[in-house]
């Protein structure tokens, strides 16, 4: 199994329901693209979220390609999980332009290989003229192929999706959707994608398992 998540329990301070997640468990398998969906507050986002190392459970374990990232004594940083993640808002930094924002998490690269992985991963979202844009010059699903683009930049070994397309309207979601799977038809990527709409992950997922009560 490439992720495994055991028994996981997480609650914020200070909510009133005691447990976001009470004693979860799910597991994929390397080159799998699995979808999560369920209704809103049980627990899609900050599933990803502790996944990604952002959050921490107070039990239970998570184990990414063998090795155990989350436990009672022990969290790996998320920049040491090789987890590329992209958020509901697509979180690019505004004064970065789109090459640059796609470069962002290349830092270990040095310059001529973080250009090329750049050049190669523009080209792959047909992003190549709006290099030098900034995020506020281009459209809703332009960003959010510039976010995809960013989160695959580093190869990360899972890609984590949360609500990418839900700022979309319908029109531009068939294209998007269309735009993603050939993407990570083409890097083989192992994907977990988060959405409310079935029709989001009918279209890009092999899978699709529900969280909480309908």
């Amino acid at each position: 199994m490439f992720l495994e998540i055991d028994t996981v329990f997480f609650a914020y301070p200070g909510k009133a329901s005691p447990w976001i997640l009470a004693g979860y468990s799910f597991g994929m398998e390397a080159g799998e693209r699995v979808g999560i969906a369920g209704p809103s507050g049980q627990g899609k986002s900050t599933l990803l979220r502790l996944i990604a190392g952002l959050e921490h459970p107070q039990r239970g374990n998570i184990v990414i390609d063998g090795r155990t990232v989350a436990a009672q004594n022990i969290h790996i940083n998320p920049e040491e999980r090789q987890v590329g993640m992209v958020f509901q808002d697509y979180g690019l930094f505004p004064h970065m332009t789109v090459a640059q924002n796609i470069a962002y998490g290349l830092y270990r690269l040095k310059r001529d290989a973080r250009r090329q992985r750049v050049e190669v991963m523009l080209e792959l979202t047909r992003m190549q003229e709006l290099a030098c844009r900034y995020p506020y010059e281009i459209s809703g699903g332009q960003q959010q192929r510039v976010a995809i683009a960013r989160a695959l930049a580093p190869n990360p070994k899972l890609l984590l999706l949360d609500e990418p397309l839900s700022n979309l309207d319908a029109g531009l979601k068939k294209e998007i959707r269309a735009e993603m799977r050939e993407l990570m038809d083409h890097t083989h990527s192992t994907c977990l994608f988060v959405s409310h709409d079935l029709e989001d992950l009918r279209a890009v997922c092999g899978r699709i398992e529900i969280i909480g009560s309908p």
